[in-house]
């Protein structure tokens, strides 16, 4: 964390880097396997912001966090359709499908809502998403809850960043 506020502070990085950046770790932020590499996603997400606050416009930095973070919550619904097509679900031992069945019924019920609130929660922001690709929940809903929660983290993340 240090070496990245070190990093900004020293090269003074171009606006286009600077958006690139952002993205980047919002999009690291909301894929599973990628997610655990990185330091809290407000932290980095924060830095980045901050440091830009002077040189972009608002509207730049939230669509950067935002398509980053759909995109990474489409990436990891895909992951879980792909994980579902290639059969892996019958070979999973029984104490793992129990939970699986849970969730699957969990989401088919408040889809939407769970997709929506996962955005807000660390280890559900990515889990979710590939949990509904794995049980086949409808694109369409996977979606509109990533891209609707997706623009409203983004905003959050903007607002606490004024306070710094």
């Amino acid at each position: 964390m240090e070496q990245l506020t070190q990093m900004i502070a020293k090269y003074s990085p171009e606006p286009e880097f600077l958006l690139l950046i952002i993205f980047l770790f919002s999009l690291g932020k909301s894929v599973i396997f990628i997610s655990s590499l990185l330091p809290p996603a407000s932290v980095t997400l924060m830095l980045g912001i901050v440091a830009g606050k002077s040189m972009l416009p608002d509207v730049h930095v939230w669509a950067a966090i935002t398509l980053g973070a759909l995109l990474g919550s489409v990436l990891s619904f895909h992951c879980g359709t792909l994980f579902c097509r290639r059969g892996s679900l019958k070979r999973l031992p029984i104490r793992f499908q129990t939970p699986l069945h849970r969730a699957q019924t969990a989401l088919q019920k408040k889809g939407m809502p769970l997709l929506f609130m996962s955005r807000f929660l660390a280890v559900m922001r990515y889990t979710v998403p590939l949990v509904a690709g794995i049980i086949a929940l409808p694109l369409k809903q996977v979606y509109c809850a990533s891209a609707l929660s997706a623009g409203i983290w983004a905003l959050g993340l903007m607002l606490v960043s004024r306070v710094f």
